[in-house]
């Protein structure tokens, strides 16, 4: 853990939450706290610290998710389930811009007041579009989850055998 690193108690509020649902009591002591504090501090500093190499010797300044991958990969526990949250937070992306373009396309309607005929067969069509849109989106999800369970499977066995 970096030495210049002052004593803050950066997740006091999570630590704290984190212990009572394993356990301790409502109010955990302050000392138990700040020692949690420091080391969940300490292992996102070393982490970091181990992409920023990572990304250094591949000759870039900026920070990848690659970079961070590189850094855990000895830990296949911690690795499958940061592959998990990548495709959720994928997926969760998608949702949001197809919902966006949804919605903004049903503010143009609104604004627009216009309820013409050709108007209503051409918003048909769309619909059909997005019907199918909705379709591909729930098999990618349905895919992503079926390649997620499986790492963690593989995981799992690598961990029983090793």
């Amino acid at each position: 853990m970096s030495k210049k690193m002052k004593r803050n108690n950066f997740f006091a509020k999570d630590v704290s939450s984190l212990l009572y649902a394993y356990g301790d009591v409502p109010q955990p002591l302050q000392e138990t706290i700040q020692c949690m504090d420091d080391l969940v501090a300490g292992y996102l500093v070393d982490i970091c610290t181990s992409a920023s190499k990572t990304a250094q010797n591949s000759q870039r300044t900026k920070l990848k998710l690659e970079d961070f991958r590189f850094a855990i990969r000895h830990d296949p526990i911690k690795l499958a389930r940061s592959d998990e949250l990548i495709a959720t937070n994928k997926l969760i992306t998608e949702a949001k811009k197809q919902f966006n373009s949804t919605d903004n396309q049903s503010l143009k309607k609104v604004k627009e007041g216009d309820n013409d005929e050709e108007e209503e067969e051409e918003d048909d069509d769309e619909d059909a579009d997005d019907d199918n849109d909705a379709a591909g989106f729930k098999r990618k999800a349905k895919h992503d989850n079926k390649t997620a369970k499986s790492n963690r499977n593989k995981n799992k066995r690598a961990k029983q055998q090793a």
